[in-house]
């Protein structure tokens, strides 16, 4: 049972400390995975505990202990000892067969203290069941050479087990949460400087054609959607929520602010802030910002296209060098059998 409490206490304990911050695990747990691991390890403690409670008992036979016979061969009890309230130590009882009288013979072996001790109380329970002489039952006693015998049967530990592999399970889907989601902000972090020349061109291409700002975000937001497809692009979506905040009543420096905010990444930032200096400063300067940024971005996907490229260049070494084992093979094992043949 007290490895439920020290469990208990651990997972309460910890969502405490997190909560209370005073241990930090960014990137690792958040409300959500916090909530999952709570969930997967309090479910899992109390099951086991539940089978602690009917089967992990210790029982405890004051007054010796009988064991049945069986007809179908001897067996061994794996049972816990106690020699005048001492500390129980194991001892694997061996039942002997039912209607069996000869017993088998052991070489002498050299043992040590305890193994020499074990030795003598199996010839004490021998010669107790020998004065029983019962065919049906074996019998261990409760005293031996004046001292007390305790004999205990250890209770089922698959509670315990059940509790401990839950806790360890809450942990892995906690990690697993994290690392879903830091793959996602990947892949959003990604997807979001790869949109970027085209967005920054296309933007900068429609306001040297006379529209203003907040009318291209509105073209740019109304092409998406009529073109959105089901995994949908971060910076359009952003975008579009700039749109509905505008239409809201949000101020146009307030909604550019946040969409840099939303968007997350410096180069966004960069582009929410030319076009608040646009508002707060005239548009007179505005052009020439889009397309030295614009020139910058392109330049950026260029690099960023050939570091992928030498990344899926590297992923095909593996297989590039499976492949020439299987060709080495392929002429070698023949060869051998035409030698060796």
């Amino acid at each position: 049972m007290w490895v439920h409490i020290i469990l208990f206490v651990l997972t309460f304990g910890i969502v405490l400390v997190w909560k209370a911050g005073w241990i930090r695990l960014d990137g690792i747990a958040d409300r959500q995975s916090m909530r999952l691991f709570l969930l997967v390890a309090v479910c899992g403690n109390l099951l086991g505990m539940a089978l602690t409670m009917t089967d992990g008992k210790v029982v405890v036979y004051q007054e010796g202990h009988r064991m049945e016979k069986t007809p179908d061969g001897a067996y061994t009890e794996e049972l816990l000892v106690s020699v005048n309230g001492q500390k129980p130590q194991k001892f694997d009882v061996e039942i002997p067969e039912k209607e069996t009288e000869e017993t088998e013979v052991e070489p002498e072996q050299e043992v040590n203290e305890t193994e020499q001790r074990q030795k003598e109380l199996r010839e004490i329970i021998e010669e107790y069941n020998q004065q029983k002489q019962d065919p049906d039952y074996y019998y261990l006693p409760d005293q031996w050479d004046g001292q007390k015998l305790i004999w205990q049967k250890s209770g089922d530990q698959t509670g315990s087990l059940l509790a401990s592999l839950a806790f360890f399970a809450a942990f892995v889907v906690m990690l697993k949460k994290a690392k879903e989601q830091q793959e996602e902000m990947a892949k959003r972090a990604e997807q979001l400087l790869m949109d970027y020349p085209s967005l920054i061109m296309k933007f900068t291409l429609l306001i040297q054609a006379g529209m203003t700002a907040r009318k291209v975000f509105q073209k740019m937001s109304a092409d998406y959607m009529r073109n959105r497809s089901k995994t949908g692009r971060y910076a359009y979506e952003a975008i579009t929520i700039m749109c509905h905040e505008m239409d809201s009543g949000v101020a146009e420096m307030e909604a550019y602010r946040r969409f840099g905010e939303r968007c997350g990444q410096m180069k966004y930032k960069t582009f929410s802030t030319i076009l608040i200096q646009n508002l707060q400063k005239g548009s007179h300067r505005m052009a020439d910002l889009l397309e030295k940024e614009a020139l910058e971005a392109w330049d950026e996907r260029k690099r960023k296209a050939r570091v992928l490229g030498e990344t899926a260049a590297t992923k095909l070494l593996v297989p590039m060098i499976m492949m020439l084992a299987v060709v080495m093979a392929i002429i070698m094992i023949p060869a051998f059998l035409s030698f060796y043949g």
